[in-house]
């Protein structure tokens, strides 16, 4: 379904590449007597690599069914390079049989293996021409396999997190998807100091997979100091800040205007329910000025508001208070002490609030 990747690069990353277009395609594999696999995952369990010439003679052990790989795996240069572990790590599922476990084998030793083979970079690399260069062709061959690995899946109708019930093939491909994106963000991460531009793991999903913020597996970075979380517009000190939207904004776009029809959510003579959605969803809430006037009663607004929460964690009483972008349906602006007062003299009607529960139950927010 794909075409194949013709670069240095893709060389370097010749086993991944093959599990989607060559010898290691599992739909091709004939998986009928899986004692083999279970050979084969024995051997290679019997050592725990500690250098590049070790993984690669792990994977060569894995790969000896597979003349073409197992050729090329057995030619490339052995380094007694001690292996690291890469800068990041990413919550995977565990396999559950001899085919699915074989898989995992060899694309968590080849994740490995690539690594170590990057970050050992030849010693006459010039670091401000070869290794931002070369950096960047290896990410692009990441990404553009990463976006192939996608489409495959996509064309499959696997669009969930496998599990134990999981054909071996969804799994497979998921288990790629995400070690790519693992061992892209690793390098990045790695040699940032060098590059012009990086990405963030949310516009990969969103702006070069097409996926959604849902669809996000996190990173970890347990070697880096990871900064609090800003969670309120008191804490931000001027820097960029957020009601932290991890959502479909398809499905948010839909739900608001809904509300608008027919909950009178904003006062359209004044917002347009898309400057809401912008405030909702940026990145950084002081990118522009927003005035968003209500409609409705402070009361349901107040409901609305807590049930946005779940997609939009720091969209509080307090930060819609801070922001001063929020103002009554008599353009009275609104404060955090308004929900308080509102909550209690006049609380919105059952019907009512099983009326807005559909809306958000509806569109699956």
């Amino acid at each position: 379904m794909q075409t194949c990747l013709h670069s240095f690069n893709n060389m370097e990353i010749k086993i991944f590449d093959s599990i989607l277009h060559g010898e290691l395609k599992p739909w091709t594999l004939d998986t009928t007597d899986t004692r083999r696999f279970t050979t084969l995952i024995r051997k290679a369990g019997e050592v725990t690599p500690s250098t590049n010439a070790e993984i690669q003679n792990q994977l060569a052990g894995l790969l000896q069914d597979f003349p073409i790989l197992h050729k090329w795996i057995s030619e490339q240069d052995l380094s007694n390079n001690t292996l690291q572990p890469l800068i990041c790590t990413v919550q995977l599922p565990d396999s559950a049989g001899p085919v699915t476990r074989f898989y995992t084998a060899i694309i968590s030793a080849e994740t490995i293996r690539v690594y170590n083979a990057f970050i050992h970079y030849p010693a006459d690399w010039n670091k401000e021409i070869d290794i931002p260069f070369q950096t960047g062709r290896i990410l692009n061959s990441l990404k553009v396999l990463t976006q192939q690995t996608v489409t495959e899946l996509q064309e499959r109708g696997f669009t969930t997190i496998p599990d134990e019930q999981s054909n071996f093939i969804h799994f497979t491909l998921y288990y790629l998807q995400h070690s790519l994106i693992q061992l892209y963000f690793a390098i990045q991460k790695t040699f940032e100091k060098n590059l012009q531009q990086v990405t963030t793991l949310e516009d990969f999903y969103s702006l070069d997979l097409g996926l959604q913020k849902s669809q996000i597996i996190a990173l970890n970075y347990p070697g880096i100091p990871q900064q609090k979380e800003i969670t309120s517009i008191a804490q931000s000190d001027n820097k960029p800040f957020s009601f932290g939207f991890k959502g479909d904004e398809a499905k948010l776009r839909n739900l608001i205007s809904v509300m608008c029809t027919h909950k009178n959510l904003l006062d359209e003579a004044v917002t347009k329910p898309d400057d809401f959605i912008k405030l909702l969803t940026t990145k950084n809430i002081n990118d522009r000025q927003y005035k968003i006037q209500i409609g409705c009663e402070s009361n349901l607004f107040q409901y609305i508001a807590d049930k946005l929460k779940v997609t939009s964690p720091k969209f509080n009483y307090a930060n819609i208070g801070r922001c001063k972008y929020f103002f009554s349906k008599n353009g009275k602006l609104i404060r955090a002490s308004l929900f308080s007062n509102s909550k209690s003299n006049n609380p919105v009607s059952k019907q009512l609030k099983e009326e807005i529960d559909r809306y958000f139950k509806e569109n699956d927010m």
